[in-house]
């Protein structure tokens, strides 16, 4: 039976990202599907429809679910009660309760406070896509948490134009994203950002109990 992952993001710029570093987590074999929708409310609005899907399309497929959405200003013990409360609801075991054997289906996670916090806490990521940043250009006092940054895409992008990138421009998220993802380090404790550590970290937990290639042929 093929293995799939299917990534719940709420924008472009998640799946620009993703599909360059997703591969390098996950085992060939597993058939990784990144879907977007129209922003974050847009996606907490089909998620309880989706998961009561998966939980009718898990009777017969082998199938694993991860959400990733931005923090915002939201609280974010508040944001993953609902994420975990939708999959309960729904009937699916998650990594955060999972069930009686430790097994789970859905990893619910949370980019703080959004997906650009990933990129500014990995500056070898930043400057291997954009070469004329300088080493400590991330180090300043405002930048060097990350997670804390308010407004981490327009930071990013202050960054990059001071560098002489996108001066007359919006920042093209989906491009950045695209161009640092392929970049992004995956060692644990290498990216600043505490958000993403524990992204990769839930995504490595899921990929331990895939079945292995030989079982699904």
């Amino acid at each position: 039976m093929p293995v799939s992952i299917d990534v719940l993001l709420e924008e472009p710029s998640a799946k620009a990202a993703l599909d360059q570093f997703l591969p390098r987590l996950l085992p060939s074999h597993v058939d990784v599907r990144c879907l977007t929708f129209q922003g974050k409310p847009d996606l907490l609005k089909q998620l309880p429809d989706r998961l009561r899907g998966y939980r009718e399309r898990l009777r017969h497929e082998s199938l694993w679910i991860v959400v990733l959405i931005d923090r915002d200003k939201d609280d974010c013990r508040g944001l993953k009660h609902r994420l975990e409360e939708m999959a309960r609801t729904a009937g699916l075991s998650t990594k955060s309760a999972p069930d009686p054997t430790g097994d789970f289906v859905v990893v619910n996670r949370i980019a703080v406070e959004e997906l650009e916090a990933w990129f500014l806490g990995d500056e070898a990521a930043l400057i291997a896509a954009y070469p004329r940043l300088r080493p400590g250009v991330t180090r300043t006092r405002k930048i060097r948490d990350p997670d804390a940054v308010q407004g981490a895409a327009e930071a990013l992008h202050r960054i990059l134009q001071r560098a002489g990138y996108y001066k007359n421009l919006h920042m093209p998220k989906g491009d950045v994203a695209r161009d640092v993802g392929a970049h992004l380090s995956l060692l644990p404790g290498h990216n600043r950002s505490p958000s993403f550590q524990t992204f990769v970290a839930g995504v490595m937990a899921l990929a331990d109990r895939l079945p292995n290639q030989d079982a699904t042929t």
